[in-house]
């Protein structure tokens, strides 16, 4: 049993106490390396061993009745959103789906109760852990033991993190783009590393004040996890880093008095937070000095925080125009897509970028005091801070958790289980002990069907992944997506509508959802109506994605090509600056040459002259004239381009267009010369007009910086040194315009042709050479040389 009596438990720890101590400090250390458990699969495994946990050994002692109210309340805010819609306000967006688009949503408050109910599930978990951890009766010594080996496991964590990068491989359940650390985020990854370091310096401190060698693993721990956090490079990770490990130190040194070793311990310390700092400044400064440490390359780009701001402004919005219990848990990105305004862009946000935004929207404000109250009331268990109480170790767990809520303001990791239960671990364990709660058989069995729930929902979220299986909530309505897709790759398209009808009716806010019995309804020859609803509604859904409409008009190209084309030009305003690409996305996907296609993609090209240009890029010379011709034709001053667009059209024409036409044009607009003179000079000298061809290529390709003249010299000096043998270029360059000066043009060219002769000189030797052939008025050698200055720059 793990509470007899507080003597008893604070002098003799019994076995079990040590094997609680084990799953305790480790269950969210393998939550961390399940990935964050961030997939349901995850969730599942960890969620189902809590239960587990519960069952056989739930807590006995109660937390008291003000946290315990505190805690139903809290819950409570997770279930008032199945109360009916009817008894608060109808926001529009609601009454947009339901009478606009026809969607069948539940009379409760929560659109999708089936996934509010799986995201209860998550909610219930995480309070059982944070109740489970606080109310344990622990010796102080196990107490430790807990910490130093939740602190050991996230350094292995970050070990193994740094091993997988450097030797570039992957872990398959960690999925990041930069294949460092297991969050997806790498922020959460961050903020795990930082909250750890400050109970390395605990752990590392004690041991220096008891005189043991273990502080040697600490410091290379520390080591370890900042070498993490620079690899990893996310600024929020450092300033965590410095700020708990500053806080720590400084509370530690002026306020917990301490004897002679330890006050060794803390100008130790003070000298590792000053290496902190020092590193810190490197890393934030970047410019110049990070560059010299060739850490740039790790740098990448922190989310931006004005779009942060934006996004912020955009939550604000949505939970302005929500009843006041919040939109219901597991929501929140199904329904922001509408609102994005602010932060309008072309990827999809899935959260607000905020924890307490997050929880604010989905749960009402009520929430918000309960989390605070709740969190006040925990603290004050935490003093007092007084010797002989783990008061160090204390404080760290301490300033973990506040770091950690801190964070939350402009992060997620209280919705990632891995980061979510570290946090809760070190409040829990920040509590003063013996704690002196009194036993509670109610608490006990109340925990122990607690458990038995989360064991059967976890277990149950875990096999519904590995076998596909139709579990109502999140888990089913993805699996119905994956196996929609492998219906309709194997035209099976009855079976691919069954499956979504039956996911929308779990999750009827998945656009995913709509768009894949859409294109299915499409392919089985269903009433056309049909799939141009389940189309509306997945746009209407994700409003800003281009590639919503993109695939649509795929999926309506062989039937419907005037709804395809309708579908594209829809994705092309969506891409905004990006519809270059989009636009070429269509070509090579739809084939230009298929003769349905065609038409649409001319047409399109036709209306912005972007796009025209891209359309022109893929022609070949005997398609590319009357195309061009047309184009040309509806706008012949060609008003709408830019100058850069300008070039590339002339470009185009000259490449594959009628030459003699481009000659035409541009003498009657001489402004556009300056776009196409390389073309019109190359016309005049392939007519014979070589004079003309080097006077364009003077006024428009003589604008290269040449090298200064040297002074003091003689031209025998010169001479001496540019014939000697040597490629003495700037003897040469000085040389040539000596002699130019003093009207030897014969001599200058000689000196110059020296080196152009048989050699390898500066691009721009061939430049002088042109211009003393001109200064010859040998026009036709001055146009070879002009064309070997071209030839040898494009080099």
């Amino acid at each position: 049993m793990e509470e007899t009596n507080v003597s008893a438990i604070t002098h003799h720890p019994m076995p079990a106490q040590w094997a609680r101590s084990f799953f305790i400090a480790l269950l969210p250390v393998f939550a961390v390396f399940l990935g964050g458990a961030t997939s349901k699969w995850a969730e599942g495994i960890v969620v189902a061993l809590l239960g587990l946990f519960l069952i056989f050994q739930p807590p006995r002692r109660s937390l008291g009745w003000k946290i315990n109210t505190v805690f139903v309340a809290f819950a409570l805010c997770g279930l008032v959103s199945f109360l009916p819609q009817a008894w608060f306000f109808t926001p529009d967006w609601r009454t947009a789906l339901q009478n606009d688009l026809g969607i069948k949503l539940p009379t409760t408050v929560t659109s999708q109760p089936w996934v509010t109910l799986g995201c209860f599930a998550s909610l219930v978990a995480g309070l059982c852990w944070l109740y489970r951890v606080s109310a344990q009766e622990l010796e102080l010594r196990v107490a430790r033991f807990q910490l130093r080996l939740f602190a050991a496991g996230i350094v292995a964590i970050a070990a193994l993190s740094i091993l997988v990068y450097l030797a570039h491989q992957s872990i398959p359940f960690w999925r990041n783009e930069r294949n460092f650390g297991p969050f997806l985020n790498r922020n959460q990854t961050a903020d795990l590393f930082g909250l750890t370091s400050v109970l390395i310096l605990a752990s590392g401190q004690d041991d220096i004040r008891h005189g043991r060698t273990r502080w040697v693993f600490w410091i290379i721990a520390l080591a370890i996890v900042i070498a993490a956090i620079c690899l990893n490079f996310s600024r929020a990770g450092i300033l965590i880093l410095v700020a708990s490990s500053a806080i720590w130190i400084a509370t530690v040194a002026l306020r917990l008095g301490a004897p002679a070793r330890a006050g060794a311990a803390c100008r130790i310390s003070l000298a590792v937070s000053f290496l902190l700092i020092l590193v810190s400044a490197l890393l934030l400064a970047g410019g110049p000095t990070l560059e010299r440490f060739h850490l740039q390359k790790f740098a990448g780009s922190d989310f931006p925080a004005d779009f942060r701001w934006l996004i912020f402004q955009d939550a604000w919005q949505l939970i302005r125009s929500s009843p006041w219990v919040g939109l219901g848990l597991g929501n929140f990105e199904s329904i922001f897509a509408i609102f994005r305004d602010a932060s309008r862009g072309t990827t999809r946000s899935l959260h607000p970028e905020s924890d307490w935004f997050w929880v604010w929207s989905e749960m009402g404000w009520l929430a918000i005091p309960l989390i605070i109250l709740g969190a006040l009331l925990l603290i004050r268990r935490v003093a007092p801070l007084e010797v002989g109480t783990n008061q160090r170790f204390r404080l760290a767990a301490l300033i973990g958790a506040l770091m950690f809520a801190w964070h939350g303001l402009v992060d997620v990791s209280g919705h990632r289980v891995g980061t979510a239960y570290s946090a809760l671990f070190l409040l829990g364990l920040s509590l003063h002990r013996p704690t002196k709660l009194l036993c509670s058989k109610i608490t006990e069995w109340t925990f122990r069907v607690l458990g038995l729930a989360l064991f059967a929902i976890g277990l149950s979220w875990a096999v519904a992944w590995r076998s596909m299986a139709m579990l109502p909530g999140a888990v089913g309505a993805n699996n119905a997506k994956q196996l929609a897709v492998v219906a309709s790759r194997g035209h099976n398209f009855a079976e691919a509508i069954n499956l979504t009808t039956r996911a929308l009716n779990w999750a009827p806010l998945d656009w995913e959802l709509y768009y894949l019995r859409g294109a299915a309804e499409v392919a089985q020859r269903e009433p056309e109506q049909k799939a141009l609803d389940d189309f509306r509604r997945a746009r209407f859904l994700e409003p800003n994605s281009e590639s919503v409409p993109l695939q649509e008009g795929f999926v309506w190209l062989r039937t419907r090509p005037d709804l395809a084309e309708m579908a594209w030009r829809e994705a092309l305003r969506r891409a905004g600056t990006q519809r270059k690409d989009v636009f070429r996305n269509i070509m090579f996907t739809a084939d230009l040459r298929d003769p349905t296609a065609r038409p649409i993609i001319r047409r399109l090209a036709f209306s912005e002259h972007d796009l025209a240009l891209a359309y022109f890029e893929q022609l070949n010379a005997q398609e590319f004239r009357p195309a061009f011709s047309k184009f040309f034709d509806a706008d012949p001053d060609l008003t709408a381009m830019t100058p850069e667009e300008k070039r590339e059209f002339f470009q185009l024409w000259d490449g594959r267009g009628d030459i003699n036409a481009l000659v035409a044009v541009v003498n009657k607009h001489p402004e556009w010369l300056q776009y196409t003179w390389r073309a019109v000079a190359k016309h005049r000298a392939s007519s014979g007009d070589f004079r003309g061809a080097c006077e364009l290529m003077e006024k428009y390709d003589s604008k290269t910086v040449l090298p200064p003249e040297e002074t003091g010299q003689s031209l025998e000096r010169l001479r001496d040194r540019v014939y000697r043998g040597t490629n003495d270029f700037s003897a040469a360059y000085t040389l040539y315009r000596q002699q130019m000066s003093h009207g030897s043009i014969d001599d200058a060219l000689a000196t110059i042709r020296h080196f152009t002769f048989n050699r390898n000189p500066p691009v721009y030797f061939h430049l002088l050479e042109a211009q003393a052939w001109a200064a010859k008025n040998n026009w036709e050698k001055s146009w070879n040389a002009w064309s070997k200055f071209e030839e040898v720059k494009q080099k």
